[in-house]
């Protein structure tokens, strides 16, 4: 069996997604996007979802210890910002280049 892209639907092997659409997918708990190919929904895995937790967990603790540690207030806020958009952007290039795809899981949302 010959590996697939990872921008592959899962449910019916079209390649109807590019790196942005793949980013803004999600992971398990979000309701995915529409495979342009077959109407079904898809979204980042169970890897994604657990990186996305550790990253944000880590920028968390960025911006608590910037809360306490600098003086400075616009510095702090300033560093705290950078903390949140840094974990976000991450976690988009995370989901954008690594990892395949995978069926949603969600019953409210499933086709």
């Amino acid at each position: 069996m010959s590996k697939g892209s990872i921008y592959n639907c899962p449910h019916c092997g079209a390649k109807s997604f590019n790196p942005v659409t793949k980013a803004m997918a999600g992971g398990l708990n979000s309701k995915g996007r529409v495979c342009k190919a077959c109407g079904r929904r898809c979204c980042n895995g169970q890897v994604s979802t657990v990186v996305n937790a550790v990253v944000y967990v880590i920028a968390l603790i960025g911006v608590i210890c910037f809360y306490f540690v600098i003086d400075n207030n616009l510095l702090a806020y300033a560093l705290m910002a950078g903390c949140i958009l840094g974990a976000f952007l991450i976690c988009k290039i995370f989901d954008a280049f690594f990892m395949p795809l995978t069926k949603v899981i969600r019953n409210d949302v499933s086709s």
